[in-house]
């Protein structure tokens, strides 16, 4: 009956060569086995990088710098892939498992980065507000206080809603024809907070609203394709700490 051999090999040897060097281990033989093992060489240490989440790619880039007093963000198609109350409709539930769904099942979460990046924005001490030309402020509003903030450790804290200082930091209605793209929002907002619209920086995905809030000298980041990313939204900080950038057409 043929043995069964366990090998343990002290060095590399070129394939082409005879490989001699070799100690065989028989069966019954347990101590040679366990020294066998236990001479084995330990495998390389791979370092792997800290992972790049959206919470922690936002956060370093605000902990660099001075920041805006105020982060205005529009919603359809800035925060979320949708029109709120066109395409999905409140109420709106929560779930653990896959995020949140409208009145009739349908998917209604947020774009990739949004809850990590608000969770960011929240650990950071930025207020935040929601300008929105959208009349079904009810609908809005529930999605906001629907979508979840994640923290570093990616747990879920708080809500979109939570990253306002108040609801009068929140405007979803029609411009009424009043002035141009969102005037008559951003003029009841500093009405509310008194920051001067220098100190804003201001997403959209609509080139009227982010043309009308940069004429006011609001920095304005104009999101044509894929809604609100990490990589927008640092562009549009580091925009307003350079020059306070007008416009950045993404």
């Amino acid at each position: 009956m043929a043995h069964t051999m366990i090998v343990r090999r002290s060095n590399l040897v070129n394939a082409t060569q005879p490989q001699q060097d070799y100690e065989p281990v028989l069966p019954g033989q347990p101590e040679q086995y366990e020294q066998a093992l236990t001479s084995l060489p330990a495998p390389q240490q791979l370092v792997t990088p800290p992972l790049l989440t959206p919470y922690h790619r936002v956060r370093t880039s605000l902990d660099e710098n001075v920041n805006p007093s105020l982060l205005v963000f529009d919603c359809d198609y800035t925060i979320w892939p949708f029109d709120c109350d066109k395409d999905v409709f409140a109420p709106f539930t929560k779930t653990t498992w896959s995020g949140v769904f409208d009145y009739f099942g349908r998917p209604s979460n947020a774009y990739h980065d949004v809850a990590g990046m608000f969770g960011a924005i929240l650990d950071a001490g930025i207020p935040v507000a929601f300008l929105s030309r959208n009349p079904s402020a009810h609908s809005v509003r529930e999605l906001l206080e629907a979508l979840p903030c994640l923290n570093k450790v990616g747990a879920v804290e708080k809500s979109l809603w939570d990253t306002m200082p108040s609801p009068d930091y929140f405007h979803a209605y029609s411009s009424s024809g009043i002035g141009r793209g969102k005037d008559r929002h951003f003029a009841a907002l500093q009405g509310v907070c008194g920051i001067p619209f220098a100190n804003m920086v201001f997403f959209d995905d609509q080139i009227d609203n982010v043309e009308a809030a940069s004429r006011r000298g609001v920095t304005s980041v104009h999101l044509k394709r894929h809604g609100l990313t990490v990589s927008a939204f640092i562009r549009g900080i580091e925009g307003w700490r350079r020059n306070r950038l007008p416009i950045l057409d993404l």
